[in-house]
Parts: structure tokens; sequence; C-alpha cells
């Protein structure tokens, strides 16, 4: 942090009406640590960390001079960025943009600026030696454009996404062969070169978790362009036009514990806050208590997990996560099995609501009823799909009139009170009510417990191709909002959205924005053209803009971990994975 001196002079009265001048005292003015280079800027040229040496000195009160480099211990704001062997800075490719350097030397503080810079050229094995020359000297032919696939324009993803697709289709006449990926900020130019070999009209690129996470931290607006040539006439090149990519202002943090129909179906899980780990399944085949596990839910801490084995109203039970141990027998040996459709934990993860047969209870984790059936709004109506507010004070759940538990018609969104330390509930009141083409399905409520996430629906609630996802106010106090953006138009299925377990912000200004996961079959850029896969896609959720009326969301984006050749769905959240 730069230190400025104030000098300041005072004016004394004294004796028989002379006055003088007061002359400060050098001596008591504070010393200021200088540290050069004062600003530094930094180009990673393919990766090759660089090296420069600082010095620092000390200048005291009375004006003298000391060099007390080897004194100085210096470090770089961001370690992402670099590090220091005594007073010489290593800048490792690992950060770019402006962050500063600290330095402190016999109780003084000082920084300077840094500013890190990438430009990488990265030629694949399928492409020639000189693709960066050829594409360099090529004219423009606009005839020649390759179209941008995958991501949409705008996404905003956490700098931890893991890894990062770029999709793209040939020009119309197919004539491209070797394409330039360039993806540039004011910090970073990274231009990839590959040619066009078993895919003749449609191409994909990865950039892999810790390359992402590099090129994210300078937090600029990146943009995204693919050229195309033809390698025998290369005179000529097309370019597309641009899509953008933003980042929030920190990383991404939580558990995502999922079902997958891969070849070891069943629930898998995802740690966040270790993007470069693949996710691996939460049962070993050997272990699997069942092959339908697909009605699971969290506690938020992660360290319960409520399963339904064999669909809908089946056995069920809650495991620890940790070891997998199972607090109910569901043998049917020692106990007739519990029975549930759908559950949720309290804050607490000491007892969970579960629906059985169109009916709500409270239960202790080892499945005894502390409570229940809860009357719902209207005689005679089913009840599903509960969830209990972070807070423990509310549980949202379904009214519907007509189907099953796990597949119900005619879906409102109710909530009542909830007392945890008598285990009692108030009187129900109707949130969302149905309509005709409006059934409401799959309530969450926020991290915050102010807005509850649902999917809406024409019909019914499972995998309905007409689902959407909506919030709406937990209290009431506003009609519900659709995230128009992050749902598109069309049968897509978008539906039983969670909220990302922690709060973020995005931008200089700090906006605050939830982030939530959907299952939903739309295309996946040239991967899963056509759709027709469920996949679990991401958006960002801000909430000043539902308060405002308008619609919250962004352009969703595929969370880059699954296997793109099999369904995944029932993404459930916890705030950390919980291992043995």
């Amino acid at each position: 942090m730069s230190k400025y001196l104030f000098l300041l002079s005072g004016v004394v009265a004294g004796g028989c009406g002379d006055n003088f001048h007061s002359e400060p005292d050098a001596s008591s003015a504070p010393a200021r640590l200088i540290i050069e280079p004062a600003e530094l800027s930094v180009t990673i040229l393919n990766d090759a960390a660089v090296t420069r040496t600082y010095t620092a000195h000390l200048i005291q009160g009375d004006g003298q001079d000391v060099d007390v480099t080897q004194e100085t211990t210096f470090s770089v704001h961001d370690r992402a960025y670099g590090a220091f062997t005594g007073a010489t800075l290593s800048v490792t490719g690992q950060g770019f943009g402006p962050t500063r350097v600290d330095a402190v030397a016999r109780g003084v503080t000082s920084d300077a600026g840094l500013v890190v810079y990438l430009k990488n050229t990265i030629v694949d094995a399928t492409a020639p030696l000189d693709a960066a020359g050829l594409f360099g000297a090529a004219a423009e032919d606009p005839a020649l454009a390759p179209a941008l696939a995958y991501p949409l324009d705008g996404i905003l993803l956490p700098p931890n996404l893991g890894e990062f697709d770029v999709h793209w289709t040939n020009n119309t006449a197919r004539t491209n062969n070797l394409f330039e990926v360039t993806m540039a900020n004011p910090y970073i130019d990274i231009r990839l070169y590959t040619k066009a070999t078993d895919h003749p009209e449609q191409f994909w690129t990865v950039l892999q978790p810790q390359a992402w996470h590099s090129i994210a931290t300078s937090r600029e607006q990146l943009t995204l362009r693919v050229a195309g040539l033809d390698a025998a006439h290369p005179g000529t090149k097309g370019t597309s036009a641009a899509r953008h990519v933003d980042c929030t202002n920190a990383d991404a943090q939580g558990g995502l514990y999922y079902w997958t129909t891969s070849g070891l179906a069943g629930i898998w899980r995802y740690d966040f806050g270790r993007p470069e780990v693949p996710p691996a399944p939460y049962f070993a085949d050997a272990n699997r208590p069942a092959p339908c596990m697909g009605c699971h839910t969290l506690s938020r801490d992660g360290t319960k997990m409520a399963v339904t084995f064999d669909g809908g109203n089946g056995r069920a039970t809650v495991f620890n996560v940790a070891d997998r141990t199972p607090l109910i027998p569901f043998d049917g040996v020692t106990q007739p099995p519990a029975r549930w459709s759908f559950a949720t934990f309290d804050a607490h993860a000491t007892k969970l609501v579960t629906v059985e047969n169109g009916q709500l209870y409270l239960r202790a984790l080892d499945g005894k009823l502390l409570t229940g059936p809860l009357p719902p709004v209207t005689a005679n109506l089913g009840a599903t799909h509960p969830d209990l507010s972070p807070d423990d004070t509310r549980l949202v759940s379904v009214e519907f009139s007509g189907g099953l538990d796990a597949q119900a018609y005619d879906g409102a969104i109710v909530i009542r009170s909830f007392d945890a330390a008598t285990n009692t509930f108030g009187a129900p009141t109707t949130l969302v009510p149905n309509a005709p083409n409006h059934a409401n399905w799959y309530p969450s409520f926020s991290p915050d417990g102010q807005w509850i996430v649902f999917t809406r629906s024409t019909s019914y609630s499972y995998d309905a191709a007409s689902a959407e996802t909506w919030i709406v106010k937990a209290d009431g106090t506003q009609p519900p909002v659709q995230l128009a953006t992050a749902n598109l138009t069309g049968d897509l299925t978008n539906s039983w959205a969670r909220w990302v377990p922690f709060a973020q912000t995005f931008g200089p200004g700090n906006e605050p924005l939830f982030y939530l996961t959907f299952s939903s079959k739309r295309p996946f850029g040239v991967r899963i053209p056509s759709g027709g896969r469920p996949q679990i896609w991401m958006t960002p959720v801000f909430p000043s803009r539902a308060a405002a009326g308008e619609d919250p969301a962004g352009n969703a984006f595929r969370v880059p971990f699954q296997d793109v050749n099999t369904a995944n769905h029932i993404a459930q959240w916890t705030q950390a994975v919980v291992v043995q």
C-alpha cells in the first residue's frame, strides 16, 4: 500500500507579542519503503515462467536511504500469479491480469503494481506447424466463416468451472479444414490451431480445468472466435461472430450428487472445490444396495443422504454419508422397511420430512414417526416434493389432485411454518396456485431463504417436456418470475432445479447472485446436437433483478464434468463432499 507523507506546520504565540514558526522535526517523519520496480508488466509466452528481481529501500525520517532488499519479505497478493524466492519473483502463468506485490521491512509496508499477460499459441498434432502464419497472412472472406455452436453468448461462469467446451460448425460449403480458435481479453491471447480430420462438419475443443481457472483469474470478459480456411488454398479465411464469457468474483463451492445412467448407473458425486478430480460413483458396483436409487436427497451439510429404492413409495433409508452406514434397516428382515418417495432434511440433519402415498410425515433419522400426516390446504389433495428452509422455520411442498407422488397432476406450491423445537407445523397456505397450463413442482429454498425455485409444466410433474424453471419470493410478496433466458424455448424438459449452496458476486460492483442447476434435454453444441438426452445445466440468478420483476437469469451452460453419453439428472447440492 502506497505511503504518503503529510508535513504539518503550526504557529505558536510567544511573549511580548513575538511570534515564531516551529520547524518540522524531520526525525519524527514516518519511514517509507520504496520497492522497485514500482510497476511491472510481464508477458507469459507459451506457458514459459518469467523471473524478475526486486529491490527495496527504506527512506527514514531524516532522509537517509537504506538498502533493505535482503531483509524485506516480498509476496504476491494473489498467489496464483507467482511466488518469491528472496527478492526474485517467479511468474508462473497461473494467474493473469492486475495484482499487487506486497513488501514489508522493519515493520514498514509497501506495495507495487504487477500485470501479467498471456500469449499462447497451441498447435495440436493434427495441424501444420506454420498454421499461425497461414491465418496471419490470409485475407478475410465472410463466406468461409464457421459458426460457434457453444457456449451461448454472455454466459457467466465460476473460475473453477472445470473443463471449458468450445463447439463450432463448418462454413456452409464445408471447405474449411484448418481452424483457429481465439480466446482473448485485454490480458489474454490464446490461439489454438486444429485441423479437421474425422469431423468435416462439426468440431469442438476442450480446455482442461487448470487452463480455464488460470484464464478466469483476469476477471475480464473473454471473447471467443473461430476462424477457418482450406489448408490447400490458404489465401483466404472466414471468422465467426464473437461470443463472450464472463466470470464471477470467486470460485463456486459445494458438492453435487446426481443420478446417471452410465455403465455404473447410480448416484455419482462431484466436489466443485476440486475440479481436477472427476466425478465418481457414491456406491461401488459390488456395494450398490439396489439398482434404482434416483429419488435421493442430501442434508445441507453433506453428512446424511436419504434414498428411496425400487421407485415411488419404495423401500427407503438414511445413509451416514462418510461410511455409507444405513440408519434405517431396509432388508425387511429385522423390521418392516421404511417407505417414502421424496424427503428433505432439517438444517441440522437430525430429522426429515418424507412423502408416502401423498402424505407428509416428520421422522427421526431412524425412521421413527414424530408427527403427521400433515393436513393439506384443500381436503383430499395429495402432497409431494417437500423442502425445509435453511433456517428451519418453513416447509414448502406441492399439493396435487391426481396421479402419484412421483408423477402428479395439477400441482400447487404451498408453504407452512415449522417449529423445530416442538416438531409442529402451522396451517398451510397456497404460495403459487395451479391454473390451466400452470402446474408447479419441485420447490426449493434459496440459501438465504428468500426465494423458492420451482418447475412449471403444462401437465404432470415427471419428465414433462414443457417444464420450465421459475422463482418466487418465499413470503409471497411478488408474483413468480420465469427464468426465461435460462429456459430458452421449446420442449426442453427444464426440470428439478436446485440452488448451489453459497452466494456469489459479479463485477466491480459485487452484484449478488446465486447459481442453480436443473436437468434439461436441450442440445449441447455439436456433442448432443439434437438434444433429447438429459444433462445438468447451470445458470446464475440475480435476486435484485427478480425483485424488480426482470428476468433474473443468464444463459445457461452445461456443467462440464458429466459423461456426455449418459442421461444425468436429479442434481442435489451439499455444502461439502463428506468422505471417511
